[in-house]
């Protein structure tokens, strides 16, 4: 209990009241208004003493009525700190799961950059698969553009073929000597459309089919006076795909065996070139 001197009663009594009124800025809703009831009670008993003299007794009530609102207030404010305990408890819990969502998000993410990377991959073959129905439709038409086999003459289909080589239509010529081949295996320009036949393939830039056209000169027609520059061709061709080895072998074996041709000075121009780039 607070003891306060006679003589200085009323003015206890003040500052008694004014002592309590920032303990209940601490406490919820509910309590407060008790404490507020409280309080007001309090006051009208202070008010009431401070016209009178207040005895001892009337004192001894008055501090008991500020006992039992100090301990509403130390258990208003316990029961603040288990509130705010609990609040804080649904934050950390909130921000646990904010960090989970956004490691979920993370997750999609990386899993929409690697399907961007899938459907890239599928939209190069799909561009490589129209280019190459796009070359089948172009020696479809060629075709239909070359006249029967059965109703030309061997010379007529082989200079269609050719006339559409000299024209850079590397395709269409590779049509027409192939339907020569097919019609006429025999005739008396087979090697030459053979020959022709690998050209048509370096020009579109398909070293490795012109290698194998090119090579079938040798192998079906010895004799023909286009073996030296298949030769020759295939020489390049092996080049054109870094093959330098197998190429310049080509190369000097034209050297060797038809040193007197013009295919010999080309050759020799090539490996000179070859050399010149080392």
């Amino acid at each position: 209990m607070i003891p306060c001197p006679g003589w200085e009663s009323r003015r206890c009594l003040m500052l008694t009241g004014v002592l309590l009124v920032p303990l209940l800025a601490c406490t919820s809703s509910t309590q407060l208004t008790e404490l507020e009831a409280g309080l007001a009670a309090l006051e009208q008993q202070v008010d009431t003493l401070q016209s009178q003299t207040p005895t001892r007794e009337d004192l001894t009530v008055v501090l008991r009525a500020v006992e039992e609102l100090l301990e509403r207030d130390l258990s208003a404010r316990a029961d603040l700190k288990e509130d705010l305990g609990q609040i804080i408890a649904e934050i950390e819990a909130l921000r646990t799961s904010t960090q989970e969502q956004g490691r979920t998000l993370n997750a999609s993410l990386q899993r929409i950059g690697q399907l961007n990377d899938e459907l890239d991959v599928l939209q190069g073959q799909l561009e490589r698969q129209e280019t190459y129905l796009a070359t089948l439709s172009e020696q479809l038409e060629a075709s239909r553009q070359m006249p029967p086999a059965q109703s030309v003459e061997p010379e007529t289909l082989y200079d269609a073929a050719y006339q559409h080589y000299l024209s850079g239509n590397y395709e269409q010529a590779a049509t027409g000597f192939e339907r020569y081949l097919e019609t006429f295996p025999d005739g008396e320009d087979a090697d030459s459309a053979q020959y022709w036949l690998g050209e048509s393939y370096m020009g579109q830039g398909r070293f490795r089919t012109a290698i194998d056209e090119l090579g079938r000169v040798a192998e079906r027609y010895p004799e023909s006076d286009k073996v030296a520059s298949s030769m020759l061709r295939i020489g390049v061709a092996h080049i054109e795909l870094g093959e330098r080895e197998r190429g310049n072998e080509m190369l000097l074996r034209v050297r060797q065996e038809y040193p007197e041709s013009d295919e010999a000075i080309l050759a020799l121009q090539q490996l000179d070139n070859q050399s010149d780039q080392l």
